[in-house]
């Protein structure tokens, strides 16, 4: 049994629900890394379906490369931000980021 794209948008559907779900309703700061990171795996899930799509294609494998790294450096540059969050006002909340400016 060939499994088509629709079983891969559907799924990616999902996750990325299910991210942006864990997103918005995030009141610590491990969530909110936890939910960008899911929402970011749902785009490159999606990228490398349709690469695969017709035949083999490495610029599209470049492409899922490419866009994986830059995700990261999206996740650890939010990682560092509320390490220096927590340095300062000794707190990992969301809410009080928005209440202490």
């Amino acid at each position: 049994m060939v499994t088509g794209i629709n079983s891969y948008i559907f799924m990616t559907a999902i996750i990325f629900g299910l991210g942006l779900f864990t997103l918005l309703t995030a009141k610590g700061s491990v969530r909110v890394i936890i939910g960008l990171s899911i929402l970011f795996s749902a785009s490159v899930i999606n990228i490398a379906a349709f690469s695969g799509l017709n035949n083999f294609n490495p610029e599209a494998q470049v492409i899922i490369f490419l866009t994986a790294f830059v995700c990261l450096l999206n996740i650890t540059t939010g990682i560092a931000l509320f390490i220096n969050h927590y340095k300062v006002y000794k707190s990992n909340m969301i809410h009080e980021i928005v209440n202490n400016e």
